[in-house]
């Protein structure tokens, strides 16, 4: 992009980002954003602006993200007014039907020339060869500038570049620092056991006022504990997702002490009242309220959800590390690479798609601002030399990617989903169970190990059946765990 089309978009975006998001630090992943209704798209940027050429290409882009959509429409805009190739960028936005969407264009041979990343149905798509290799494309200058975001086995497979994340979030604990001063308590908890005793503390104290230690999103098993038991299983156990690297198998019996935890984390001693019907929303409002001391979630959403969605002084809000059993870290918690792009392997325009991602999403200057803006944590050294942070990142350091964090690699499940077929209930559930349930170490016990045995049963059948590999490193690090 031209140094004149940048200095055009800082412009443009100037006025319309000098309240909502200056002041926003930070964005609400797509599952967790109030989504538009089902079934709709929401077109973020269109032909508007762009040159009056009925032989312009089209290229069509389509994401999930709402959070960071006047920044990213405007940029588009401004690209269809200024590029040099006559492209015209079709650019929109998918709410909660954004995969449903994905898979039912590709069975129509009408897929976007680029879309979103998005984890949970990447695999899938690569298996079926769907998205397009970038490596041919990447020249000396973009290795310069990504070469630190090509991870092997997570955005590179088997050599295959398929997309370059710029952007990351990790998970925290974030506690309301009025009701720790008013229970007592001078210090974020750096054990569970603290945690725990916190939580207790909290909840005698103040349940008088409807105030209560701590809550988790427990309406969905999965998007509670993935946001927080398994980065606990992480540090203190160091392994994710129940599965032992070193070992090369799953082994959810190392978790039985982080299940007791949660037991009293969720106990009435403890807990909000109701966590088991709750959302993340109505959680981060009762937080905002005042009426939660503490709880587990994303970095790069709960700065903008308290400026703007659900308003909160930032002086009552603050962030400490997730804590351990021993308060020892054993193992690396996990970031979560985001905002890459993927380039349709079937589509008739990769070429002019590639140069519009090079010169669009892969500019230096727009990632620059998009972190400036407090819209998502940089993961490019030339994006994060040239930003100025906002303001909720350097107030609260925690927020950002520190030396104990890590990516690690893919479970076998994560792997090949379509290889791992699991019978019966899946972990989280089983999780949710003993928690609620109220279980008794033996019943803990029994339960962790028949997960255990049909994950791994599961794992070999895959094996078996030739969709599915063996994944296991004798000299796994779990502090280091993607070299």
């Amino acid at each position: 992009m031209k140094k004149h089309i940048l200095k055009n978009l800082a412009k443009t975006v100037a006025a319309t980002l000098a309240i909502t998001l200056l002041a926003a630090c930070g964005s609400t992943p797509a599952s967790d954003s109030t989504p538009a209704p089902a079934g709709s798209t929401a077109p973020a940027a269109s032909t508007a602006g762009a040159p009056d050429n009925t032989d312009a290409k089209v290229i069509t882009v389509w994401t999930k993200d709402r959070a960071d959509s006047e920044y990213m429409t405007a940029a588009v805009d401004e690209y269809n007014k200024t590029n040099t190739h006559g492209y015209i960028v079709e650019y929109q936005i998918y709410s909660d039907n954004y995969p449903s969407a994905i898979s039912l264009a590709f069975q129509n041979g009408e897929a976007p020339d680029i879309m979103v990343y998005q984890n949970d149905m990447f695999q899938n798509w690569v298996n079926a060869d769907k998205y397009a290799d970038l490596t041919p494309f990447m020249d000396d200058e973009f290795k310069e500038i990504f070469g630190e975001n090509l991870y092997e086995g997570i955005n590179v497979i088997d050599g295959k570049t398929y997309y370059v994340p710029t952007a990351c979030t990790v998970t925290r604990l974030f506690y309301n620092t009025e009701i720790f001063e008013r229970a007592g308590i001078e210090n974020p908890p750096t054990t569970l056991e603290e945690m725990v005793e916190d939580a207790k503390i909290i909840t005698e104290k103040l349940s008088g006022e409807g105030i209560y230690g701590f809550a988790a999103n427990m309406k969905s098993p999965s998007s509670a504990l993935s946001r927080s038991f398994d980065m606990m299983a992480q540090m203190s156990c160091g392994i994710h997702k129940g599965y032992d690297f070193k070992a090369g198998q799953y082994d959810f019996t190392q978790l039985a002490d982080l299940i007791e935890v949660w037991q009293e984390l969720m106990s009435p001693e403890c807990a909000f009242p109701g966590c088991e019907s709750l959302d993340i929303d109505p959680l981060r409002t009762q937080f905002a309220d005042g009426k939660i001391g503490m709880y587990i979630s994303f970095t790069h959403a709960e700065p903008g959800v308290y400026a703007n969605q659900f308003p909160m002084d930032s002086s009552k809000w603050a962030v400490a590390d997730i804590p351990t059993l021993t308060g020892t870290q054993v193992g690396a918690e996990t970031f979560q690479a985001m905002n890459g792009y993927c380039l349709n392997a079937e589509g008739e325009n990769i070429e002019d798609a590639w140069v519009v991602y090079r010169e669009l999403f892969a500019d230096v200057d727009l990632l620059a601002g998009y972190y400036s803006n407090g819209l998502g944590i940089s993961l490019v050294p030339d994006a994060i030399a040239k930003a100025n942070p906002a303001e909720c990142y350097t107030a609260n350091p925690k927020l950002l990617i520190e030396d104990t964090d890590a990516i690690w690699p893919k479970t076998p499940q994560e792997a090949n989903v379509d290889a791992v077929v699991v019978e019966g209930e899946d972990m989280y559930s089983v999780f949710a169970s003993l928690i609620w349930n109220d279980s008794s170490e033996a019943d803990i016990a029994a339960a962790l190990q028949d997960l255990t045995d049909r994950y791994n049963a599961a794992v070999e059948q895959g094996i078996a059946d030739g969709i599915g590999t063996e994944i296991v490193n004798p000299s796994f690090d779990p502090m280091k765990p993607v070299a």
